[in-house]
This record gives C-alpha cells, sequence and structure tokens, in this order.
C-alpha cells in the first residue's frame, strides 16, 4: 500500500470512529445519566482511537503539505485539547456527579466539531498536496512500475532485442562521454590560445611609443652648442 492509499485509509478510519462518536455518545441522552467512571468505561476505546488517528493524520499532513504547517498544527491541537479535558475530568472525578459527566461531554462534544474541521483540512490536503510532493510520488510510481516490469517473463526474441538496444545505448553514452572530454580539451586550448593572442599589439603601435620616448628626451640648447663649436676650432 502506497502512502496516499494508506493515508486515505486512516481518513475514512476518522471519519467513521467521528461519525460514532456523534451518534453513540454525544448525542445520546443516556450517557449524561451515568457517571464519569461509566461515561469513560464506554467511550474509552473511541476516544483513544480518535486522537492516535488525529497524530498519524498529521503527519501525513505535514509530509504532504508542509506549507501548511501552522494550520495542521493548529487545528490538532483544537482536537486534542478537548479530548485531554474529557479523559482528565472523567478519570479525576470518576465517582462525580451527573454535572460532571455533562461537563465531560460538553467537551467531548467540542472534540467533535474541530474533529469535523481537522477532516475537512485532511480531505483537502488528500486531494491537493503539495506540487514537490506530487512529483516525488508520481517518480515513485514509475519506479515502482519499473520493477514490476522488470521481474516479467518475456519473449526471447523480444530479450535479444533489448539487450541489443542496452549495448547500443552503452555505446552511445561512451561515444558522449568521448566528445564532451573531446570539447573540454578544445575549450583549454582555445582559452590558451585567446590569452596569447591578447598579449600582442599593432606595429603601429609600438612605432608610436617609440616616438613619444625620443619627444621626451630634453633639447640640445644653443648655448652648448656653440660652446662645442669653439672647442673643435682649438
Amino acid at each position: 500500500m502506497d502512502l496516499i492509499e494508506d493515508y486515505d485509509l486512516k481518513i475514512s478510519q476518522f471519519e467513521d470512529l467521528l461519525q460514532r462518536i456523534a451518534a453513540d455518545i454525544t448525542s445520546n441522552v443516556i450517557f449524561e445519566k451515568l457517571t464519569p467512571s461509566e461515561i469513560w468505561k464506554k467511550s474509552q476505546r473511541d476516544v483513544t482511537s480518535l486522537r492516535d488517528l488525529a497524530k498519524q493524520l498529521k503527519d501525513y499532513m505535514l509530509l504532504l503539505k508542509p506549507e501548511k504547517a501552522a494550520t495542521i498544527k493548529k487545528r490538532v491541537q483544537a482536537l486534542l485539547k478537548p479530548l485531554s479535558v474529557f479523559e482528565d475530568i472523567l478519570l479525576r472525578k470518576a465517582e462525580g456527579s451527573p454535572e460532571d459527566s455533562r461537563l465531560a461531554l460538553d467537551e467531548l462534544r467540542r472534540a467533535s466539531v474541530e474533529g469535523s474541521s481537522f477532516l475537512e483540512l485532511a480531505k483537502e490536503i488528500r486531494d491537493n498536496p503539495s506540487e514537490s510532493m506530487s512529483t516525488i510520488l508520481r517518480l515513485k510510481e514509475v519506479y515502482d512500475a519499473k520493477e514490476y516490469l522488470s521481474a516479467i517473463s518475456i519473449p526471447e526474441a523480444t530479450y535479444l532485442r533489448f539487450e541489443g538496444l542496452k549495448k547500443e545505448i552503452k555505446n552511445l553514452r561512451l561515444s558522449v562521454a568521448s566528445i564532451e572530454r573531446a570539447l573540454e580539451d578544445l575549450k583549454h586550448s582555445l582559452d590558451a590560445v585567446s590569452a596569447e593572442i591578447s598579449k600582442f599589439r599593432p606595429l603601429s603601435e609600438e612605432k608610436t611609443e617609440s616616438e613619444q620616448q625620443s619627444s621626451d628626451l630634453p633639447a640640445e640648447s644653443s648655448e652648448d652648442s656653440d660652446q662645442s663649436s669653439m672647442l673643435e676650432e682649438d
């Protein structure tokens, strides 16, 4: 049984139990005349089962719709609290008065109302789980189908064709891997060539720099030139 089927089954169990509590206990005026201990004896199994199912459903709901965690926790707490008060009154005042029995049953009625709201939320999440969880569940279905199909016997001719296809797929994967490695090597080579090319500059640019350096040298003054000429004559 998969997750959704199990979750749906627990929803049905919870709904049936909630209806039985409402019909047999909270709507039955005879219970108000019983002592708290008698009420607990007749209701313990159903109330305990309802509480356990609510906790189990909460875990499923948090898994299927984590973005609604705050709402889920709020709804389940609203259900569990009156159930706890109901149990506390019955056990604390086991031989109490009819008034104690009525107080306890009021808490159980409150729990039934909250249980209906909780049930609606559970069904809503069942019908509309989160997108990511839906994807995971679909993938699981595909995987389970694959496991099932792998166990099916097929004709030998069909098996041989499948084996041939597997070999072709394997060879294709090897070819793709080789091409990917070659492309990676080519990429590195292109990067190296591009780096070397970036170092080159036009010849005209080099001449311009040489001329600029020459123009930056200090020019010889006319006085120094005249003195040089007189020395040569002597």
